[in-house]
């Protein structure tokens, strides 16, 4: 699952601030009463427009990640 991430950089501040190290999760979307153990599960890689990667969390009840997806990229490419 991809969530927005607000963030007010650009895609090179984002890279030089290493700002995926600092993005935060509040609640699982899966279980926002909480309770599910939600974990940071690393980032991945984007490579379109630009390199940069993408944080994630691991739900373990639900068995899914969810990643931060921040303002600058879009969510998919259907024409690409």
């Amino acid at each position: 699952m991809q969530l927005r991430y607000p963030i007010d950089l650009t895609i090179e501040e984002y890279n030089e601030q290493k700002a995926w190290e600092h993005a935060e999760l509040d609640h699982c979307p899966f279980h926002p009463e909480g309770g599910c153990d939600l974990a940071r599960h690393g980032t991945y890689p984007r490579k379109f427009p630009e390199y940069c990667l993408v944080p994630r969390w691991y739900c373990p009840s639900a068995h899914k990640t969810i990643s931060l997806l921040p303002d600058f990229l879009a969510s998919r490419f259907p024409e690409l």
